[in-house]
């Protein structure tokens, strides 16, 4: 399966020139895992958990030899590793050409600003240039979501529980060895990026997701990850659209 794709940073406006000036913030997955659960849209409390199990029965046996069964397990049952729980993390929004996707508001929560990789084949060759530098191994790719009730298997950083399908993360995953949060410095981003209220989102995307398909398109393949190509529609052409449109309902 082939689709279109762009990505968005949702985000504070207090944290946008940051981003705008490539330092970007990359916090752990035991901070997301960790976090408050008032905090509905960033905690996660199986956040890069390693394995979810169904398991049928627990049962102990008495001194007769007789398998007894214990009640109260919960599915899934969860494992955790230590290695995934110290991967730096950079989450981004995905806005894809796929007839049923469309923009939840729910993620106006994450920020008042939104942040348009309008060049996102240039965007990942420096984070992975960067990570490079410090001798960080990164990988990325979307978010794989599965039934809790359902699933019996591995999870890992790019599998999440279907209640956060409303997200359609795309993520940056990075083994730094800091076992703490940190910035990776890309360089200057406004070249390949554009800024726009986070509430405008779904009306930017919605006026400009037909035409994304006739243009020309990179090819972004992610071996982790199941779900296929996403071709990443021409940057200068794609920012030309919302230009035009923009300018359209300012007249």
């Amino acid at each position: 399966m082939s689709y279109s794709v762009v990505l968005v940073k949702l985000l504070g406006e207090e944290y946008v020139e940051n981003f705008l000036d490539g330092n970007l913030y990359i916090n752990t997955a035991t901070y997301f895992s960790q976090l408050d659960q008032s905090d509905t849209v960033r905690a996660d409390p199986n956040d890069c958990v390693s394995d979810a199990r169904k398991v049928l029965e627990v049962a102990i046996q008495d001194d007769k030899g007789n398998w007894v069964p214990i009640g109260g397990v919960q599915n899934p049952i969860i494992f955790r590793s230590d290695e995934l729980r110290d991967l730096n993390i950079l989450c981004l929004y995905t806005l894809t050409d796929r007839q049923d996707d469309s923009f939840d508001d729910r993620n106006l929560d994450f920020g008042s600003v939104a942040i348009f990789i309008s060049d996102l084949p240039e965007f990942v060759r420096r984070l992975r240039e960067a990570a490079t530098l410090l001798n960080w191994t990164i990988k990325h790719g979307p978010m794989h979501y599965v039934e809790r009730t359902d699933h019996d298997g591995p999870m890992g950083p790019f599998v999440k529980f279907q209640e956060f399908l409303y997200q359609r993360e795309f993520r940056f995953a990075f083994v730094t060895k800091k076992r703490e949060a940190c910035y990776l410095n890309v360089g200057n981003l406004r070249d390949i990026t554009f800024v726009r209220p986070s509430s405008e989102v779904a009306r930017i995307w919605e006026a400009s997701r037909s035409q994304i398909k006739t243009q020309p398109t990179f090819t972004l393949k992610d071996a982790s990850v199941p779900g296929g190509d996403m071709l990443i529609s021409d940057p200068r052409k794609w920012r030309q659209l919302e230009d035009e449109h923009l300018a359209a309902n300012l007249r």
